[in-house]
């Protein structure tokens, strides 16, 4: 069986390291920090990532899709605004939106599931931009847009951490920023996890209260109990630490299935222009995706769609609006396991399949 996910493979190549640090604050009987702590397993992971993405400030919390509702928030988003937002993502980036009370105005996307038409006939009080994938867009476009209407840019890089527009990190990009640890994600908790990114130290103060119910500032009538533990943290701080190593592996695998597929006549989704991909995913377009997968399956091969609908035609966000491109994306999109662990071998197998299946 090769499985879509490599989380069990990080497990393996670090099992000791992973189980010492999680112990060390098992020992402390500080599992969960109530209140921001200097010097603490959650205090020094946030210091890490703020200085892996540029940041002034980074705060931790229990998921990603607080970490976007929350952003969202702090920047004042709630009943009455009226947000900007790819058709195409995981359904927590649209479930995030509704939770603040605002109106979901989806945008189309190009080949590749990245925002493309703007501007869009409303006037929009913040655009979430998602980096599907690992990959980024035109930033310089979308922050020229966003200046136009005086809106918060706000970036979702749940699967983006370790990717870069030039020369700035992902986590970098947005007026404030979010990200996810869940074990799907680029960075992965054995658990769940998410992070607020910001150079705003209002900003920084608001979602630190939010994530401990609404201590801390007086500005808030009400927060949540978001916290990440301290044993995920310092497992996070840890992986963080390999990750640039993580991240040159899965480059390699990901040549690998390039070499393989050109040789197949099939070309992956690539990332634009003057940008560099953590390589999150690796997602072919292909006709009869459905027949493919299905074969796949049956041969041992793990894969997955991202994603099988547009969050425009879900039920939970349906707003009417017709997205063409996005709907043809979601019926031929299919995703192959990628992650740092993969071996050449399998690599080659499951090209092998997919050429035996189109008899190529």
């Amino acid at each position: 069986m090769i499985k879509f996910g490599g989380l069990d493979r990080i497990y393996d190549a670090y099992s000791w390291r992973i189980t010492r640090r999680a112990k060390e604050v098992w020992r402390t009987g500080n599992v969960v920090s109530s209140k921001h702590s200097t010097g603490s397993f959650l205090d020094k992971f946030e210091t890490a990532v703020a200085k892996f993405t540029k940041r002034k400030y980074a705060v931790a919390v229990g998921s990603g899709t607080d970490a976007l509702y929350f952003a969202l928030k702090a920047k004042g988003i709630g009943p009455g605004s009226n947000v900007l937002c790819p058709a195409v993502s995981y359904l927590a980036t649209a479930e995030a939106i509704k939770r603040t009370g605002a109106t979901i105005t989806f945008v189309d996307v190009d080949r590749k599931g990245l925002i493309s038409k703007l501007p869009v006939p409303v006037l929009p009080d913040a655009l979430v931009y998602v980096n599907l994938f690992g990959n980024l867009a035109d930033y310089d476009r979308l922050r020229q847009y966003c200046d136009k209407y005086r809106i918060p840019l706000i970036e979702d890089a749940a699967q983006s951490l370790g990717s870069y527009y030039g020369k700035t990190p992902s986590g970098k990009l947005g007026d404030i920023s979010s990200l996810s640890f869940a074990p799907s994600k680029p960075l992965p908790c054995f658990g769940n996890g998410g992070m607020v990114l910001t150079d705003s130290e209002d900003e920084r103060d608001i979602v630190r209260s939010m994530r401990y119910h609404a201590v801390g500032t007086g500005k808030l009538e009400h927060g949540y109990n978001s916290c990440l533990s301290n044993d995920h943290a310092n497992v996070l701080n840890f992986l963080l630490s390999k990750y640039k190593k993580l991240l040159s592996k899965t480059k390699k695998v990901r040549k690998w299935y390039e070499d393989k597929l050109l040789d197949l006549g099939i070309s992956s989704i690539q990332t634009s222009l003057g940008t560099t991909s953590n390589n999150h995913k690796l997602v072919i377009r292909t006709q009869d995706r459905d027949g493919l997968r299905k074969f796949l399956e049956s041969k041992g091969v793990q894969t997955q769609v991202h994603y099988a609908q547009p969050m425009s035609k879900m039920k939970m966000f349906e707003t009417g609006q017709h997205m063409p491109n996005a709907e043809r994306f979601c019926m031929d999109v299919l995703s192959l396991p990628i992650h740092p662990f993969i071996k050449k071998s399998e690599v080659i197998l499951v090209c092998n399949l997919i050429g035996e299946y189109y008899g190529l």
